[in-house]
């Protein structure tokens, strides 16, 4: 048991919303934390993480009302391959019409036998203080799971 976490970022502010994400499950005692930026990891690290972990947590900004490019063939191959059994939680970004989220979640939920969690979360641009108590809550929530 322990969470992976694929990140794509444009401007950092993703990054940064799971950065706080994953301190917050360290807090709360995970010890088996990875976190992959997806710009800068193989797609088959990706993937031989998503097999090893229980938990996968999915971050991206919308790009072009779409999901950031790397992330979408990441999902992909997670649904040719067959990923299945996990536990998956969207955290999207978007500044005017932010669609990741949905669309992550949409493709997550058309592989057999993943469980993803409703209460995923969309920022707009940058995590702001009103959204860190749901971001906190989200992490609490995996933790408790893992634990």
């Amino acid at each position: 048991k322990g969470v992976m976490i694929a990140c794509a970022s444009m401007y950092g502010n993703t990054e940064n919303m799971v950065d706080v994400f994953a301190s917050v499950l360290a807090q709360e005692g995970v010890k088996d934390i990875r976190i992959h930026n997806i710009s800068k990891t193989h797609v088959s690290e990706l993937i031989s993480d998503s097999f090893k972990y229980s938990h996968i947590v999915l971050a991206a900004p919308t790009y072009n009302n779409g999901i950031y490019p790397l992330m979408d063939n990441y999902l992909e191959d997670m649904r040719a391959l067959a990923l299945k059994n996990r536990s998956v939680t969207v955290l999207g970004n978007g500044s005017w019409a932010p669609q990741s989220t949905k669309l992550m979640a949409a493709k997550v939920s058309e592989m057999k036998g993943m469980t993803l969690r409703e209460n995923n979360l969309t920022i707009k641009s940058s995590l702001k203080e009103a959204q860190m108590e749901e971001l906190k809550t989200l992490s609490r929530q995996i933790a408790e799971e893992v634990l």
